[in-house]
């Protein structure tokens, strides 16, 4: 059965000092809105999920099989399963990201997943 979900519903969670996010997922699929302020800096990773993602406001430089592609608000992109890649966010950035199979270990803080290791400005964050 369809399910409607109103992000304006679900309260921002704080992942640290620069990111945050609403997140809902099913079996097979994970969507995530996050925000990314201003010169936040996701480091390399890769992941067995697939990901894509839809860029809603700002401006991020997006690494990935030895490329770098600005997207703009509109833009998309995909990624293979275990592709590495990394994003830096030149503007504030509201990002949606969809996942399949869904990244459980992204909602266990603190177990090894990109947020603990997120820099703005070359400062690690802490969660």
């Amino acid at each position: 059965m369809p399910q409607k979900v109103v992000w304006d519903d679900i309260e921002w969670e704080p992942v640290t000092d620069e990111v945050s996010r609403k997140v809902i997922m099913g079996n097979n699929m994970m969507m995530v809105l996050y925000k990314f302020a201003k010169g936040t800096i996701w480091p390399m990773e890769q992941h067995k999920a697939e990901q894509c993602g839809y860029v809603v406001k700002g401006k991020i430089e997006f690494t990935t099989g030895g490329q770098t592609l600005t997207l703009n608000p509109g833009d998309s992109y995909m990624i293979e399963s275990m592709a590495a890649h990394e994003s830096h966010y030149i503007e504030e950035t509201i990002l949606v990201d969809l996942f399949s199979p869904p990244r459980k270990k992204l909602m266990e803080k603190g177990r090894g997943f990109a947020p603990d290791r997120v820099r703005n400005k070359g400062v690690a964050s802490k969660l």
